[in-house]
């Protein structure tokens, strides 16, 4: 998600990553507030080549495993977005929830139940160190290195902006262990901009857009769409229902008809 938030006459782009099976992040609850005294203090832990990680109370193996994730990941992204090299990265990681969502509800303006990560902006990440952190980040590193593409891209559409990171990021979800999609049913890219707290139908396909799009059109395709901000016809699709159409055609072929499955009656 990336909200916009006017604060001290900058505008601040901010986008989260939410708990969802298949998506980033674990369990996520908005929990008790904290006062500012109570709050978790993040200290500088470690110094990569491209990252600055702060963290509190995290150990020092989950330190070393998120700045290891990101430096293993990071030449893949900025290679596939074609980025080249981007400004370093500052890394927060949270272990105390309740200070995450307060730190969270003090930057945005309210708390989202569920999220284990967001970033500000291209420069900084923030993520909750839960048993899948080091994913999480790398997630949330996608997120910020794709604006270096397109600096207004932050959820705009979100379809796009989840498919991009989870598709850098690797998060396959295998659509046969998805009930609506056995069932024939696949959403479409207005059902998949859905609020975050109502629908992260998303977390579980994007994977499958961005394979689709770079599948038809490359990947010089797939930043051409992060630049237009999702407007399909840039890739020559005649209206969002052409394109859904295609990627189901591709999803049912590449991974239906190719194991000799067959979907069942779509769903009303």
């Amino acid at each position: 998600m990336w909200p916009h938030r006017r604060r001290r006459g900058r505008l601040w782009l901010v986008a989260w990553t939410l708990a969802a099976a298949g998506g980033c992040g674990g369990e996520g609850t908005s929990g008790p507030s904290a006062s500012s005294s109570t709050l978790e203090s993040l200290v500088p832990r470690a110094h990569t080549a491209h990252f600055d990680v702060h963290a509190g109370l995290a150990s020092e193996a989950t330190v070393a495993e998120i700045a290891a994730a990101l430096e293993s990941r990071y030449g893949r992204v900025t290679a596939d977005l074609e980025t080249g090299e981007v400004p370093r990265i500052t890394v927060e990681v949270w272990s105390d929830e309740a200070s995450f969502f307060t730190e969270m509800e003090r930057f945005l303006g309210r708390r989202f139940s569920g999220a284990t990560g967001y970033v500000t902006g291209p420069s900084v990440l923030r993520v909750l160190a839960v048993p899948q952190v080091a994913r999480n980040a790398t997630h949330e590193m996608s997120h910020a290195i794709s604006l270096h593409v397109n600096p207004t891209f932050g959820n705009r559409p979100r379809w796009l902006w989840e498919s991009v990171a989870l598709y850098e990021n690797g998060e396959l979800v295998d659509p046969r262990s998805i009930s609506y999609l056995v069932q024939g049913r696949f959403p479409t890219l207005t059902e998949l901009d859905a609020d975050p707290n109502a629908g992260r139908q998303v977390y579980e396909v994007g994977y499958l857009i961005g394979e689709f799009v770079v599948a038809r059109a490359g990947r010089e395709g797939l930043l051409r769409l992060i630049r237009a901000h999702g407007d399909v016809g840039v890739l020559g699709f005649a209206s969002p229902a052409a394109f859904e159409s295609e990627w189901t055609a591709f999803v049912r072929a590449r991974y239906f008809a190719a194991a000799g499955l067959t979907l069942g009656e779509a769903v009303p």
